[in-house]
């Protein structure tokens, strides 16, 4: 069955939103975690620390190569909701 999906301007820019939002939520919370395991490694620091850290190490190269292409997602999004806009207010 499909899913009808809104393609309001309102609606992309939201999406926009949404989508800068999630990059720096992710970006925060690798930070944070990164800071939280450097504080581990005073204490304790084992075999389990090194595949942490090179899983956030590896997340955070991931989400640093997919931050231009979904800059340009974003762009583009705005540019179709610019669009969007200018049709609705010919259409009026």
């Amino acid at each position: 069955m499909a899913q009808n999906v809104e393609a309001s301007s309102g609606a992309i820019i939201e999406l926009t939103r949404d989508i800068n939002n999630c990059i720096k939520n992710i970006n925060n919370l690798c930070g944070t975690l990164s800071s939280q395991l450097k504080e581990l490694e005073r204490t304790f620091r084992d075999e389990g620390y090194q595949t942490i850290q090179r899983y956030i190490s590896r997340t955070q190269k991931k989400v640093d190569d997919a931050v231009p292409d979904l800059k340009t997602v974003m762009e583009r999004l705005i540019q179709y909701a610019e669009l969007i806009k200018k049709s609705e207010a010919v259409l009026k």
